[in-house]
């Protein structure tokens, strides 16, 4: 699924998260599966109690989801949202569908759910988006390597390997200008076809660093420990639920993902931690949040 980094950042994160909707139980494994909570009570008055929801799925991205080894559908959104049915009173549905279909599906409720959609002023004039998350991109280096610091101009002189149309070169571009104007080094940005590639030139000191979504940075370092995350993070959004604004049911959406959120068990934040990606947790979800 790796169309999400091909494309703009919003777009990216809906495919992806579109596609993460899941069904079935879930086990305590961290990486394996969902995340056992027992029963949660589902929230009184739900528009959803007793009903199957049908949701976009394509399981192919490391840690948000994709199959094990048996064919179980696994990652942290397959977690959460399973987390989040259950306090709607609810179950999930796998469904496919293009990328392109699936605002046009929701509005016209063919679908009832897109699982993983970047909160933007444009998408959230199309439908209701309620987020359970909040990540950007950051930078991967070696492991022996400076740390970059935490502002934008950190970045000045370095050397930066990015998937070819990747949504993160424009920022970069433009910082780079930024690096000119104070006249400091530009940012050299290297093309690459795939994300392998891009961290074998960082690896291989071709380049100084690659991007990396912030959902599985913690996820690859742990994968890889020669690398570690650092430099400041780049187009950071909210990410969550797309629901059609016909229904009026976003504010169900927004209690259930809040009550995950204040679970007294702490399931919302450990299952992130579980998958090394809880610093995109967010403490507070609400309807349409981005300005």
């Amino acid at each position: 699924m790796r169309a999400h980094r091909l494309g703009s950042t919003a777009a990216l994160v809906t495919v992806i998260g579109v596609l993460l909707a899941a069904c079935g139980g879930s086990n305590s494994d961290p990486g394996s599966g969902g995340a056992a909570s027992g029963a949660p009570k589902a929230q009184a008055g739900s528009p959803f109690a007793g009903k199957t929801l049908t949701v976009v799925v394509q399981p192919d991205w490391k840690p948000l989801m994709w199959k094990d080894d048996k064919g179980q559908e696994t990652g942290y959104f397959y977690d959460l949202v399973n987390e989040v049915a259950k306090r709607l009173g609810a179950k999930v549905q796998p469904v496919n569908a293009e990328f392109t279909a699936i605002i046009p599906s929701l509005q016209s409720g063919k679908f009832d759910v897109g699982v993983g959609t970047d909160a933007t002023v444009e998408r959230q004039q199309a439908v209701d988006i309620v987020p359970f998350l909040r990540a950007g991109y950051r930078f991967l280096t070696r492991k022996d390597a400076k740390d970059i610091g935490s502002s934008l101009n950190d970045l000045c002189g370095l050397k930066v390997a990015t998937l070819a149309g990747h949504s993160i070169v424009p920022p970069l571009e433009q910082q780079s200008k930024v690096c000119t104007d104070q006249g400091r080094k530009p940012i050299t940005l290297l093309s690459f076809p795939t994300l392998a590639a891009a961290q074998l030139a960082v690896k291989s000191s071709r380049a100084d660093a690659t991007d990396a979504y912030t959902g599985e940075a913690g996820w690859m370092v742990k994968a890889d420990p020669s690398m570690k995350i650092t430099g400041p993070e780049i187009n950071q959004n909210f990410s969550g639920f797309a629901v059609s604004k016909r229904t009026g049911h976003a504010d169900a959406w927004a209690k259930a993902v809040n009550q995950l959120i204040n679970d007294p068990s702490g399931i919302y934040r450990k299952t992130l931690e579980k998958y090394s990606v809880g610093e995109i947790a967010i403490d507070k979800s609400v309807v349409n949040p981005a300005k």
